[in-house]
C-alpha cells in the first residue's frame, strides 16, 4: 500500500467513499452514451419491458416497480401523495427520516412524529406501541439512516404494520436497496418502497425506483390531489405499456438496464462485496475509534464512526483528497463528532483497505 507521500497518477476528482453519489465504473457510464431513442418509439418499449421485468426480479415481487426520473425524494413524495389518506405516523431516528416527516407535512398530511435517539434503530415493538396510540392510515420509516449508520429491521417492522387494519407502510430504502437484498415477495406487505440510482445501485443520480403493493392503486383511486408528476395512477397506465407518463432520463435508464442485469447475474458477489467492505471497516473502526450505530443494527451501506480521538475530519479529508480519496464528515449536529465511510459503488475491498491505511497514517502523523 502506498504512503501519503506517494501520489499515484492523479484523477480529475477523488474516489468517493461517501453516502452518495458513488463511484460508477466505466462500462456502466458507457451505457449512457448509446444512441438516443424516442420515448414513444418501439425501441423504448423494448427498454421499458426489460427494466420492468428485471426490477421486479430485483425486488422479488410480482407487483409493479415504477421508474421515476427524480431523486429518491421524489419516490418519497409519491408514496406520501398517493399512499396517505390523512393521518401518518412518522418514525424519526436521523436526518433522512426527518425529511420523510417534512415531506408528509409539506403535502398537507396530518403527521405525528415519533423521535428516536440518533444512533438507535426503529424497533418493531416501538412501532406497535405507537400505532396503538392513534388512528393512523400510514407509517413512514427510513430503512437505512445514512446520517447515523443505522439499519432498522424492515421485515420485522413490516410484520407489525401488517397486523393493523388498512395501515400502509411507506419505506425509504434509498441507501439500503442493492446494498442488502430486499425481497418484497418474501415479507409482510410493504406498500411503497423507494430507492435512488446514485446509492447502492451505483449509477449517476437522477432515477428513483418505486415498488408498490397490490392494494396501493386501490387506495390511490380514493385520494384527491395526487399531483401530476407523481400520480401513480398515471404511472401505472403507462407502466402497462412499458412506457412512462413524461419524458424520462433515457440515458440513465440504459445504464440501469445494464446494472440490474449485472446484479441479477451474480447476487452473491454483489451483496457479498458490500458486506465484506462493511465488516472490514467496522472491525477497523472498533479498534481505532468506536461505532456510532447501536450494536446489532449497523448499516451495510456505510459505517458511521464516532470521532473518539477528536481528530479534524476536515483536515483528514484534505489529506485524503491529496491522495485521490474522499469520505463524509458527520451530518448536521454530528459534524466533526462522527465521520462516515461508504461501502456503496464501484469500490473494492482493496480500495477500502487503502483508504483505511491512509487514515491510519494521518492519525500517526498527529
Amino acid at each position: 500500500m502506498r504512503t501519503i507521500d506517494e501520489h499515484p497518477v492523479r484523477r480529475d476528482v477523488p474516489r468517493l467513499f461517501i453516502p452518495g453519489p458513488v463511484e460508477v465504473e466505466e462500462e456502466i457510464l458507457q451505457a449512457m452514451t448509446r444512441p438516443m431513442i424516442g420515448h414513444r418509439a418501439p425501441e423504448f418499449t423494448v427498454l421499458g419491458e426489460a427494466l420492468h421485468r428485471d426490477s421486479k426480479r430485483f425486488f422479488r415481487t410480482e407487483n409493479p416497480v415504477y421508474i421515476l426520473t427524480s431523486s429518491g425524494t421524489g419516490g418519497m413524495e409519491t408514496a406520501v401523495r398517493n399512499g396517505v389518506r390523512e393521518n401518518v405516523l412518522c418514525f424519526v431516528n436521523g436526518a433522512f427520516s426527518d425529511r420523510f416527516y417534512k415531506v408528509c407535512v409539506a403535502n398537507g398530511k396530518n403527521a405525528t412524529r415519533v423521535d428516536i435517539p440518533w444512533g438507535e434503530a426503529i424497533k418493531p415493538e416501538k412501532v406497535r406501541e405507537e400505532l396503538s396510540r392513534g388512528d393512523f392510515d400510514a407509517v413512514t420509516i427510513v430503512h437505512n439512516e445514512t446520517s447515523t449508520g443505522v439499519m432498522s429491521p424492515l421485515a420485522d417492522i413490516a410484520e407489525v404494520v401488517a397486523q393493523q387494519d388498512d395501515v400502509f407502510l411507506l419505506v425509504d430504502a434509498i441507501t439500503s436497496a442493492a446494498a442488502v437484498p430486499i425481497h418484497l415477495g418474501e415479507m409482510a406487505t410493504v406498500d411503497y418502497l423507494t430507492t435512488g440510482s446514485q446509492k447502492a445501485l451505483a449509477l449517476p443520480p437522477g432515477l428513483a425506483l418505486l415498488a408498490v403493493s397490490e392494494r396501493a392503486l386501490e387506495r390511490a383511486e380514493t385520494i384527491e390531489n395526487r399531483g401530476l408528476y407523481f400520480d401513480i395512477l398515471a404511472m401505472h397506465k403507462s407502466w402497462k405499456k412499458n412506457q412512462t407518463p413524461s419524458t424520462p432520463s433515457i440515458a440513465l435508464m440504459q445504464a440501469l438496464k445494464d446494472r440490474l442485469a449485472m446484479i441479477l447475474a451474480d447476487e452473491d458477489r454483489w451483496y457479498g462485496g458490500h458486506q465484506e467492505r462493511a465488516e472490514l471497516t467496522r472491525e477497523w473502526a472498533r479498534d481505532r475509534f468506536d461505532l456510532f450505530a447501536e450494536t446489532g443494527f449497523e448499516s451495510v451501506s456505510l459505517t458511521c464512526i464516532e470521532n473518539t480521538r477528536g481528530i479534524s475530519i476536515a483536515a483528514l479529508n484534505q489529506t485524503l483528497r491529496e491522495n485521490d480519496m474522499f469520505l463524509s464528515n458527520g451530518y448536521g449536529d454530528l459534524k466533526e463528532k462522527t465521520f462516515r465511510i461508504g461501502h456503496m459503488g464501484a469500490v473494492t475491498l482493496d480500495d477500502t483497505r487503502e483508504l483505511l491505511g491512509l487514515i491510519d497514517q494521518f492519525i500517526a502523523s498527529r
